[in-house]
């Protein structure tokens, strides 16, 4: 095949990492001890909490689950940092907590201040129950772009199948599934539509100077 005249550059790209959670089974079974133990009473619509109406449940004495998930999940930072320009180092500081969403509990527009990588294992996601939607960090995207053609007119003009034209990217979360961001990264959750509980661990994590 005659290579093309030109080449085409994609600049500034953004990544979103996706792995499976090894034992699965076992942290299902660890996170409803947690719940059971503390109870969802929390989970009121109070504007004031991040998750608007969630749990955020940091179980700093449960030294067995907390450790547990932390060494599964800096194994996949180390997947991460493979090959990246960065000073020798090592992945430290990392803080967990659980998020439990009874129905109609979301998580707002949001970033993760000063950290460096952020992410989410979903534990308990009933199916269709809610995605995490991630914003264009370029506010002046959809300004400065031409007009969307009549034959795509029926489409949110934010969010395109193109992925040079669209400012919105809609993960389809997974239960079972842990996916890792850029701390800087918008990002939102939709309300959880169930009477079933949605649980999820969300993280951050940084990448320490020796």
């Amino acid at each position: 095949m005659k290579n093309e005249p030109y080449t085409q550059h994609d600049l500034f790209v953004t990544e979103l990492w996706e792995f499976d959670f090894p034992y699965h089974k076992q942290a299902v079974r660890q996170v409803d001890e947690i719940i059971n133990k503390y109870g969802t009473d929390g989970c009121s619509k109070d504007p004031s909490l991040e998750t608007y109406g969630g749990d955020e449940l940091w179980y700093e004495d449960d030294i067995e689950l907390n450790s547990f998930i932390e060494i599964q999940i800096k194994k996949m930072f180390q997947k991460i940092s493979q090959g990246r320009p960065w000073a020798k180092g090592h992945w430290g500081k990392f803080e967990q907590w659980m998020n439990v969403n009874i129905k109609g509990n979301f998580n707002p527009p949001h970033i993760h201040p000063n950290h460096h990588y952020s992410g989410c294992y979903y534990v308990k996601f009933p199916d269709n129950s809610g995605n995490v939607h991630f914003l264009d960090p370029r506010p002046q995207h959809r300004i400065c772009a031409p007009d969307i053609g009549d034959e795509y007119g029926h489409q949110n003009p934010y969010l395109l199948d193109s992925k040079y034209d669209s400012s919105l990217f809609t993960y389809p979360v997974r239960e079972g599934k842990v996916i890792i961001f850029p701390s800087w990264l918008m990002h939102y959750v939709d309300p959880n539509p169930k009477e079933e509980l949605r649980v999820s661990i969300a993280f951050n994590c940084d990448w320490i100077n020796d």
